[in-house]
């Protein structure tokens, strides 16, 4: 099964050097066959395009922990559990920290929180927001870009620019996939890849 994914993951990327989404998934599926060092390539490469991408730091620093490689893993967790902070990506932060704390390496200092005034949204609103993906506290969405509790999450989550980079990497996740969406497999393969893009998978 990891193979087929490694495979598909490949073409995504060959066919697109410039996919984020199809770098991140091919190093995460790298990582869960045991293939370090390809997971670390296309990690980095994942970062590259999107050095907001506080998931990919966080399976980049086990990859070259598993690598063998302590010294680089920490130097990129630490760096990890700083953007992620700043995004408010707390889940893989808090995860990126407790890496740090079981390879007996310091937690980075990390700036006092900005108040919920501070980061206040563009329709007034008192609730915070911060895009998950790109961690900019303006350009919410007026409404869910579609029904249910994912569209919800969207919503809370993402930011209009970076749903508007989503649907062409959709259309590319669809055809290079060759996704069904009219299959229940099919559709939940879409929505990983999209809860991936926008940084949702740990919110």
């Amino acid at each position: 099964m990891n193979d087929e994914r490694i495979r598909q993951f490949q073409q995504m990327t060959d066919s697109d050097p410039e996919n984020e989404l199809g770098h991140f998934s091919l190093g995460k599926a790298c990582l869960e066959a045991g293939r370090y060092a390809d997971a670390a390539a296309s990690l980095t490469r994942a970062l590259e395009l999107n050095p907001a991408m506080s998931r990919a730091f966080q399976l980049l620093g086990e990859a070259h922990d598993r690598a063998g490689d302590r010294a680089r893993a920490v130097e990129v967790v630490t760096r990890g559990v700083t953007v992620a902070d700043a995004q408010g990506d707390r889940k893989p932060r808090d995860a990126m920290m407790e890496m740090l704390r079981s390879w007996g390496a310091a937690a980075p200092s990390l700036p006092p929180k900005e108040t919920a005034a501070e980061s206040t949204p563009d329709d007034g609103t008192a609730a915070a927001f911060r895009c998950a993906r790109c961690g900019s506290p303006r350009g919410r969405l007026p409404k869910a870009p579609f029904k249910g509790a994912l569209g919800e999450k969207v919503l809370a989550r993402v930011c209009a620019p970076c749903w508007r980079e989503w649907i062409p990497t959709g259309t590319k996740v669809i055809n290079e996939l060759g996704l069904v969406l009219s299959t229940p497999q099919g559709q939940r393969a879409y929505d990983q890849y999209m809860v991936e893009f926008l940084q949702l998978e740990d919110d």
